[in-house]
């Protein structure tokens, strides 16, 4: 028998011994064993001809009729498919309860070959609801139910990895984010369906290394995939990836590389019309302009990002070109300015609870107080930060945080500069990748 008819097969035993009210146990005698009857049923391949025809004649079913009854389990399966689309399709115009109640009404159980994508748009529509504790239970069912078939063809395990991966993300878990997506790549299966899944998780992976100051694997990565993206079909993910050669450029020391990727993105995206990726691309122009010191060039291409703001809904980018700002206002020593600009970057950084910008930002913030003799306030909010990046294990910036607080106790309370010189040297001795560069947070 072919795998394809094991699988049909399986569908069939399944089914029969599902109307006749009987358990694996039931089927099972000294020539069969419960866990063989499961594996025929799941359409193992490595099991007999043999014992799936024993069973077969166990349960009483005709071979003449067994067309007629993979006829009829087709046609339920392409019933069922139907319902997955107007799911998918409810879910897409925001009826997500309408999206649930329609999966929890589909005649499916944890056997049955659709149950992998009943959970996992389970998932998307509570993704959707913001319930992400109910969306990542029903991604993990997702993935067991694939791992216990054999049909991952449909990459149904990958995208639940993708969409676990997004909430860690959400969550300020960049290191477990990252995790999801190596997962992801790993069970992908090669000339399977959704391809656009693999573009997706290779694109986080990226944003991973990035927020995590992981440079270098960062830049690998984007180098070895970068005659993939041509071939990218999502125009927001291929915009993705060219923000991203850009900006592991820039950290690279590579200016007038990034330079180079950074224009071709914002003509790619204008092109397009896709404003939030342009908004993205210009304030990553005039941090790159600013780090050559051409302030001139940095505040026309900052200027141009804030222009497009209200174009597009808010989020936590939004607070980038304020931080950018606040740079450029630092240099031109205009202190009150970036002091404007970095409170507006940290109100937005904390309305959407982004922790990477908001750590950055109260950092800087921190620096910028010391220097207008407002030592109290910059204490504040480098506490703030420290209290963040031990939250979020943030370790080699935690360091760096604790010797700025060391730098605002010097000379005023030598109990509170011993206690930070001692934190910094504790967290000196644990490395960690996990190092976020202020000065060029996007």
């Amino acid at each position: 028998m072919s795998l394809i008819s094991l699988h049909e097969m399986g569908e069939v035993i399944r089914r029969v011994r599902k109307e006749r009210g009987l358990r694996l146990e039931d089927l099972a005698d000294e020539n069969i064993s419960p866990a063989t009857v499961s594996n025929i049923e799941r359409g193992v391949a490595h099991v007999s001809p043999e014992k799936v025809t024993y069973l077969l004649d166990k349960l009483d079913i005709p071979a003449q009729k067994l067309p007629e009854i993979l006829e009829k389990e087709q046609q339920e399966l392409q019933e069922l498919f139907v319902q997955l689309q107007i799911v998918s399709t409810l879910r897409e115009v925001g009826k997500f309860d309408e999206a649930l109640q329609t999966l929890d009404k589909m005649p499916v159980d944890d056997h049955h070959p659709l149950i992998p994508q009943v959970y996992y748009y389970k998932g998307r529509c509570y993704f959707s609801k913001n319930k992400y504790r109910q969306a990542e239970r029903a991604f993990h069912n997702a993935i067991r139910c694939v791992q216990q078939g054999e049909n991952r063809e449909n990459n149904i395990e990958s995208a639940g990895y993708l969409m676990l991966g997004v909430i860690s993300y959400l969550q300020n878990n960049h290191t477990q984010a990252l995790s999801y997506a190596n997962q992801g790549l790993n069970v992908w299966v090669q000339n399977g369906e959704r391809l656009h899944i693999r573009h997706l998780l290779l694109r986080n992976k990226g944003v991973c290394l990035q927020r995590l100051g992981r440079i270098t694997e960062g830049m690998q990565l984007i180098q070895e995939i970068w005659d993939e993206v041509e071939h990218v079909d999502r125009i927001e993910t291929k915009l993705m990836f060219f923000w991203l050669r850009a900006d592991f450029s820039k950290r690279s020391g590579f200016l007038d590389e990034a330079i180079q990727f950074t224009l071709q993105g914002i003509t790619l995206a204008r092109r397009n019309s896709k404003l939030i990726s342009l908004f993205e691309l210009w304030t990553l122009l005039g941090s790159i302009y600013l780090e050559q010191k051409k302030y001139n060039l940095a505040e026309q291409a900052l200027e141009t990002a804030l222009k497009l703001r209200g174009s597009f809904p808010d989020g936590a980018r939004i607070a980038s070109v304020y931080t950018q700002f606040g740079l450029l206002s630092m240099v031109n020593g205009e202190l009150d300015k970036s002091y404007e600009y970095f409170l507006e970057a940290i109100t937005i950084s904390k309305k959407y609870q982004d922790a990477a910008r908001l750590i950055s930002n109260l950092s800087v913030m921190g620096e910028i107080c010391r220097k207008r003799d407002q030592t109290a306030e910059a204490i504040e909010h480098l506490q703030q930060a420290v209290a963040l990046a031990e939250k979020h294990e943030y370790k080699e910036r935690e360091a760096k945080l604790w010797m700025q607080l060391a730098s605002c106790y010097e000379g005023i309370d030598d109990k509170e500069f011993i206690h930070c010189m001692r934190k910094t040297y504790s967290l000196q001795q644990t490395k960690q990748e996990s190092y976020i560069v202020h000065n060029d947070i996007i």
